[in-house]
């Protein structure tokens, strides 16, 4: 078994896809991790020593995240064609749109190998203003796409039915090549409940410093409930350095901290510990995948809060692990932090609830055979 996985960044694959190529290492397989360039690269180096120290081989192309310049592009995509056909996998595995549009055309020109698309959401050339160069694009993608697996032996794995319905709007796959898988799971023996109960009013969104992951509306529910003389500790953790057209300016977040609004605790290597200060995780995204940092959440103990979304939805039990809310709506959202401030039990309960959902869906030891027997 060799398997490559193709994606935009090693800082991403580290994160999300770690456990998934120790498995497939554990199993006596090879495995190459081939990426596009990171403008974060200090997190970036760090993943990439991490890959090395577990005999994980690496490859950097010249694509981006993004689709900024067509010529970094092109030589991007002949760089995976050439990792690729050095490497010889049997299975490659695309996960991120980018990686996913580079992966289908780039295994044309490999033989004898197996296609696995991951889609967790797709990406922001789909979601905002269309604008005319944003069309050009969407009409490229959906014929190579078309075009491409055709031709190719492949599954997709989807995480929610969602983005299954929205994918159908690019192409109609095989039903017999589709796949759900919760997310890509937790590891629920290091990602512990605290042995104790903390007191205070911690609440965290951890997430990239995006407007759609709700931030702004995290901000507003905080000073709702100041205003309103409810307090506690509102925390934001995650990084800020981003080609994502809803990136939040650090200035900005800076003036929220002077404010005494928010503590922002940037990047956060170490989640396991920042989780046991907290007593509420909050994600009050505009759509996701499967968020990592809510069964992550679960797997802690702690009630969640996120919104009535794709991706955010599934990863709860609604009113027993956590609230939903709608997406976009400071006061729904403050309304829910505050039923949670003011009722300790509840609190207790609801993570409680959050754990033997985590044991029972989304612990590693489920989520990632379900990935390997399609490798083989």
């Amino acid at each position: 078994m060799r398997v490559a996985f193709i994606l935009n960044d090693a800082a991403f694959f580290v994160s999300h896809r770690l456990p998934l190529a120790l498995s497939v290492i554990e199993k006596g397989g090879d495995v190459l991790v081939v990426t596009g360039t990171n403008i974060n690269q200090v997190l970036e180096n760090e993943a990439i020593n991490l890959l090395r120290k577990n005999n994980i081989s690496y490859k950097c192309c010249m694509f981006s995240q993004g689709f900024t310049n067509p010529l970094f592009e092109t030589v991007g995509l002949i760089q995976i064609i050439y990792f690729l056909n050095c490497f010889k996998p049997t299975t490659v595995h695309s996960v991120t749109s980018k990686g996913n549009f580079m992966a289908v055309i780039a295994v044309n020109f490999i033989r004898k190998v197996k296609l696995i698309l991951s889609v967790s959401g797709l990406g922001t050339m789909f979601t905002g203003r269309i604008n005319f160069k944003k069309k050009i694009f969407l009409y490229i993608y959906k014929s190579i796409l078309k075009i491409s697996l055709f031709r190719l032996k492949y599954e997709i794995i989807f995480q929610n039915y969602d983005d299954f319905e929205n994918f159908k709007l690019i192409i109609e796959p095989d039903p017999k090549r589709v796949r759900f898988v919760a997310g890509s799971g937790v590891d629920t023996n290091v990602m512990l409940p605290a042995k104790k109960q903390i007191k205070e009013r911690n609440i965290l969104l951890p997430a990239r410093m995006l407007y759609e992951k709700g931030v702004n509306e995290f901000v507003e529910a905080a000073r709702i409930l100041k205003n309103n003389k409810v307090y506690g500790n509102f925390f934001l953790a995650g990084d800020t350095i981003s080609i994502n057209p809803s990136a939040i300016p650090k200035d900005r977040i800076n003036s929220w901290v002077e404010e005494g609004i928010i503590t922002y605790l940037e990047h956060e290597n170490d989640m396991k510990n920042l989780y046991k200060k907290m007593s509420i995780i909050c994600l009050p995204s505009w759509r996701e995948g499967f968020p990592k940092v809510l069964m992550e959440a679960a797997s802690c103990g702690l009630p969640v809060i996120t919104t009535d979304v794709p991706g955010c939805r599934h990863a709860i039990i609604e009113n027993e692990t956590g609230f939903l809310v709608p997406p976009k709506n400071s006061n729904a959202l403050a309304k829910a932090i505050q039923t949670l401030f003011q009722d300790e039990d509840l609190r207790e309960k609801m993570g409680k609830a959050g754990r033997l959902l985590a044991l029972k869906k989304f612990d590693l030891t489920i989520i990632v055979p379900q990935i390997i027997k399609l490798y083989i």
